[in-house]
């Protein structure tokens, strides 16, 4: 499955792509310069080109998977067009609280949370 178009120009500041989703399209988050943090499912394999053109504000990515499996996706940065997405701090999910350092979050009543 294929997340398409979020609403251009929509003013959520966090968006969850829901599991089994496998790809984000190309330009599915658009000028969405409101997005703060998005949160990604281990499912997702590629993100089109553009995808987070223009998200500004997003500094924060929860991605459901380790560092391993971020580095397996297929990312269309050309022209730097998804580098709000790539400059953002990436957290990586942990059921349990981690014993090394790093980013991690974890779910708190439905809401990705940092450890």
């Amino acid at each position: 499955e294929t997340l398409i178009q979020y609403a251009s120009g929509k003013t959520d500041t966090k968006f969850i792509i829901p599991n089994g989703v496998t790809s984000i399209g190309r330009s599915a988050f658009y000028n969405c310069s409101s997005l703060t943090s998005v949160t990604i499912p281990d499912s997702v394999t590629s993100i089109g080109w553009d995808a987070f053109y223009g998200c500004s504000g997003l500094t924060k990515v929860y991605y459901k998977g380790m560092a391993e499996e971020w580095d397996n996706i297929s990312i269309n940065n050309e022209g730097d067009y998804n580098n709000y997405l790539i400059n953002a701090t990436r957290y990586y999910y942990s059921e349990e609280e981690p014993t090394e350092s790093g980013n991690y979050w974890h779910y708190v009543d439905g809401v990705p949370t940092e450890w």
